[in-house]
């Protein structure tokens, strides 16, 4: 046995090590604000709250930012979405009171709070105002079913539901099914929504409570055909590698971000809650229009934004008259991501915008990875870039071990970012987790120079739109039907989505069903982005010895009917 004095020598190495660690931090953090003009933007009162916010004091989350700069600059606009504007002061203020609201419904450390809403003020407020009371804050798809949202629901344990009215039918349906949300806590953002705001009056902040760290849960479909929760706790999670991200991106307090993307994913509040972390202006898209886009670019003035592929590509491929038609010299940088981005198209975004565009790659699992500047996707095709400080990356094949330079192997990631795991799921978890490893199943290959390329995902997943889907929920669904015998459903190249799902359909002896039949069968009980857009029967499906479908053989056969 140690003896007291023993100990307490033991702990010293690890404790100054800890606090080497929170200086370090510290100081990269400073040098970005520095760099971001954020550091001389803030009225002297508040650099002090700034420092016991660098250095983990008080509940960690985007809210103690947005207290920061409603102390600091009251009257700069946070939030534009349509004809919404919002000073910080104004957003501080009413995610101040939604806190109170929500509190008094019985929300605090370890709750869950679902949100099913579109790219509104809302979304922000309920994501700040959840954070600041420890609780969890569960992002719901709106274009999910009643099926997906109240297995959501049970599965996080969500205590309040806040939704959209274009949501309301499937949001009370999901409520009955799930039995986990009091029907005097669901909250239609809307006419309930701001009574609630109202009915707290005019306070000074949120309440401070103990307890729990606040957390996010993103979920995401998994192998199993039910979707996962990606469970982060935000005292957990580090930011070493976000920093560097704001360090190489010319992120700047004067940013006027154009949110294009659902905030549902997690590549929207990737790149907004940066923006203003540092104090700049948030721009919401209600829904992505590419004419829409660029006159809000035009309009607004935009600096930046984060789109996926698909979402460039429609912009580009705009008639050249329409791209004449607004001023985009605004612009000074665009991130692309959540989806593969080809090099042809990379060029092109480059040639109409200039050479500003940043590729990164991520997960909801693992936070920012790697990062490719401008020019170098076009000079290296296909590269997402060099390893984020704090990434390390580990390519493995099927035995575990790393491969060579240029050979692919499957990517791996040690970050301060991941996740705790999923949800409720311990082995969905130990498979993805590997001595304090993560991997999300893509495979991907890495040059002499320490750049990466993607090589492929795991076979089944599928990429539409920027979206993660996996076919065997697809699959699972098609085996219900009366006349389906057999099915595999595999993803093929589309020029404006990446991906596009195909359904291989064996049917009953004697059975009949049309395409159309298949694809309505879908999209009754799954998200519209879930239905085949080719629907091809055939007699057997191809398998090898042991019985598995083999899908590079479907795909073959898919891409010789589309050139046939």
């Amino acid at each position: 046995m140690k003896s007291d004095l023993e100990e307490r020598g033991s702990l010293v190495p690890k404790r100054l090590r800890d606090l080497g660690r929170v200086a370090r931090a510290t100081a990269r953090s400073v040098s970005v604000l520095r760099k971001s003009g954020m550091l001389g933007a803030l009225a002297p009162r508040t650099l002090a709250r700034l420092v016991h916010v660098l250095r983990g004091g008080g509940r960690p989350g985007p809210h103690q930012f947005v207290r920061l700069h409603a102390a600091s600059t009251p009257d700069k606009i946070a939030v534009v979405c349509k004809d919404e504007r919002y000073t910080y002061a104004e957003l501080d203020q009413r995610v101040s009171r939604l806190a109170h609201a929500l509190s008094r419904l019985g929300v605090g450390p370890g709750s869950a709070v679902a949100i099913m809403l579109r790219n509104c003020i809302p979304y922000l407020e309920a994501q700040f105002a959840v954070a600041h009371l420890g609780a969890t804050i569960v992002q719901v798809g709106y274009r999910l079913k009643a099926g997906e949202v109240a297995y959501i629901l049970e599965n996080s344990q969500s205590k309040v539901f806040l939704y959209g009215s274009d949501c309301a039918d499937v949001a009370a349906t999901a409520a009955r099914e799930a039995k986990t949300v009091p029907q005097g806590a669901m909250i239609e953002v809307g006419p309930r929504y701001e009574e609630l705001l109202a009915s707290t009056g005019p306070v000074e902040g949120p309440p401070q409570v103990g307890g729990a760290a606040a957390g996010l849960m993103v979920y995401t479909s998994g192998t199993t055909g039910r979707p996962k929760g990606a469970m982060r706790d935000l005292r957990r999670t580090g930011l070493e590698p976000a920093l560097d991200l704001m360090r190489q991106v010319p992120m700047s307090n004067q940013d006027r971000h154009l949110v294009a993307c659902p905030l549902y994913h997690s590549a929207a509040p990737a790149f907004m809650l940066p923006v203003l972390l540092l104090g700049g202006t948030a721009v919401v898209l209600e829904q992505f229009d590419p004419d829409e886009a660029l006159r809000t670019i035009d309009f607004e003035r935009i600096t930046s934004t984060m789109m996926v592929p698909t979402m460039y590509s429609r912009i580009v491929n705009l008639p050249s008259d329409v791209l004449r038609r607004y001023d985009t010299s605004s612009l000074r940088w665009l991130m692309s991501g959540a989806a593969p981005l080809p090099t042809a198209l990379a060029a092109r975004i480059e040639a109409t915008f200039g050479p500003i565009l940043y590729n990164f790659y991520g997960a909801t699992e693992t936070g920012y990875v790697t990062l490719a500047l401008p020019g170098e996707h076009t000079a290296r095709p296909g590269t997402i870039g060099r390893a984020l400080q704090g990434v390390t990356i580990r390519l493995l094949d099927d035995a575990g071990q790393e491969v060579p330079d240029g050979e692919v192997g499957e990517l791996w990631v040690r970050s301060p970012m991941l996740v705790r795991g999923y949800h409720h799921n311990q082995e969905a978890t130990a498979e993805s987790l590997r001595e304090g490893y993560f991997t999300v199943g893509d495979l991907a290959r890495r040059d002499a120079d320490g750049y990466y390329y993607m090589a492929d995902r795991k076979i089944d997943m599928v990429i539409s739109g920027g979206v993660n889907i996996y076919p065997l929920e697809i699959e699972q669904l098609l085996h219900q039907h009366p006349a389906v015998l057999e099915c595999a459903v595999v993803g093929l190249p589309d020029p404006d989505w990446g991906e596009s799902l195909c359904a291989f359909v064996v049917l009953r002896e004697g059975a009949h069903a049309s395409a159309d039949e298949i694809r309505v069968h879908v999209t009754r009980e799954l998200a519209d982005y879930k239905k085949p857009k080719q629907v091809l029967f055939i007699d057997a499906l191809p398998r090898n010895p042991t019985g598995k479908v083999l899908k590079r053989e479907l795909r073959e056969r898919a891409l010789s009917s589309r050139a046939g």
